[in-house]
């Protein structure tokens, strides 16, 4: 089995924790090595995600070495206006075209490898791109398991599936508006929720496997970097 290393920008301290100590150990498993880094600079606790500065990053990482590979973790939630792909996404919505999560990550996610493989035409950047906008947050991951959700932040079990039946048991539609976003709906419930620590500890509780079973995009980003073989 070949070693693979691949580079993940990734918004902010919650998600680069959420991968270094939960995500890495689990792929490292299958011989895939992620390394972590911020999109922003250090002591940056993730907000809104300036693509100029996403591509500059992606660049930076395509450039270094031409045997790694390079994939993204941003939240939908948290792009800015300037997204390649948003505009298209956005101007079906304003028409009342319901997009499902898959249809929304695919526009944006193919316009992200069109947009860098123009900027970085000598980098292989179709072979060594995996762009991934989490859809919607990365808290959205969280509700994959009600029962460990619902304990740590100290609600009843009920109430995360009353949450959960509004987009059809899906974590991953929890949406991007400002008052249903998974974080927002996180601090209603529990004041006291911390994106990174109590985020990391219910991850970890529910683990790598439950997560992908129940967040379908999530789990095909998983898929598609198993499947990476040596450039």
């Amino acid at each position: 089995m070949n070693n693979i290393d691949v580079n993940i920008i990734v918004e902010g301290q919650s998600e680069q924790t959420f991968v270094r100590d939960i995500l890495a150990p689990f792929m490292a498993l299958k011989g895939v090595y992620l390394y972590p880094a911020q999109i922003g600079p250090v002591g940056h606790k993730g907000g809104n995600v300036n693509f100029d500065r996403a591509q500059k990053h992606i660049g930076n990482f395509l450039k270094q070495r031409s045997d790694t590979y390079v994939t993204t973790m941003f939240d939908y939630f948290r792009i800015d206006s300037k997204w390649p792909g948003l505009d298209a996404v956005n101007q079906k919505i304003n028409k009342g075209t319901i997009l499902c999560l898959a249809s929304k990550a695919k526009t944006l996610e193919s316009n992200m490898l069109e947009n860098i493989n123009n900027q970085f035409p000598d980098c292989n950047v179709r072979n060594r791109f995996i762009p991934y906008i989490e859809m919607h947050e990365f808290e959205s991951l969280l509700f994959s398991n009600a029962r460990i959700l619902a304990k740590n932040i100290e609600v009843k079990e009920e109430v995360i599936h009353e949450i959960l039946d509004e987009y059809n048991g899906n974590p991953e539609e929890i949406n991007e508006t400002p008052a249903n976003a998974p974080s927002k709906q996180l601090n209603k419930l529990y004041p006291s929720y911390r994106k990174i620590a109590t985020g990391k500890a219910i991850a970890s509780a529910i683990g790598i496997s439950q997560i992908r079973e129940k967040c379908i995009h999530f789990n095909d980003w998983l898929v598609r970097l198993e499947n990476l073989k040596g450039v």
